[in-house]
């Protein structure tokens, strides 16, 4: 598929991605890794709907306010972003928690359910998968927030970090 220059088709080549994937994925990234950590059980199920819903409701005002912002920039308004601030420090990686980090585990737990490959006798397995999954991201995480307080507080990033590998 390629990329069109028509910004109203742009606009829905990219923010229908991000509904699923942010939108979405924010929801089931916390309704996976609640089951993954053992946290969503027949008692608590409504619970972590209603948090999966929460989450999922969050994340469609942000891709609102998104969407927004791409329209402004497209009629030539200088959309502020704040970056280098702490705010905007927590606008990027509440999101990357979220959608990385238990999305990560969450997408390996609810995979191996949709390939029947997770059944009675193989969830301790699969769950211990997505655990390592899901710290692995976490570790990821936390260099990301190394990288970008560095870049924007401190002392310039390693050599290994301005590569941009660990974007």
């Amino acid at each position: 598929m390629t990329t069109s220059t028509d910004p109203i088709k742009r606009l829905f080549q990219i923010f229908s991605a991000r509904l699923v994937l942010e939108v979405f994925g924010g929801g089931g990234a916390i309704w996976g890794f609640s089951e993954v950590c053992t946290l969503r059980r027949p008692e608590t199920q409504e619970f972590w709907r209603m948090n999966a819903s929460i989450i999922a409701t969050i994340f469609a005002v942000r891709w609102l306010m998104q969407i927004r912002d791409y329209l402004l920039e497209m009629n030539g308004t200088k959309v502020n972003l704040n970056e280098g601030t702490l705010k905007r420090l927590l606008q990027i990686f509440s999101a990357r928690l979220v959608l990385e980090v238990f999305g990560g585990g969450g997408a390996i737990w609810g995979f191996s359910e949709v390939l029947t490959l997770r059944n009675a006798e193989t969830i301790e397995f699969w769950r211990y998968n997505a655990s390592v999954i899901a710290i692995i991201f976490a570790v990821r995480y936390l260099l990301q927030i190394r990288e970008y307080t560095n870049q924007h507080w401190g002392t310039p990033a390693t050599t290994g970090e301005q590569t941009g590998l660990l974007a």
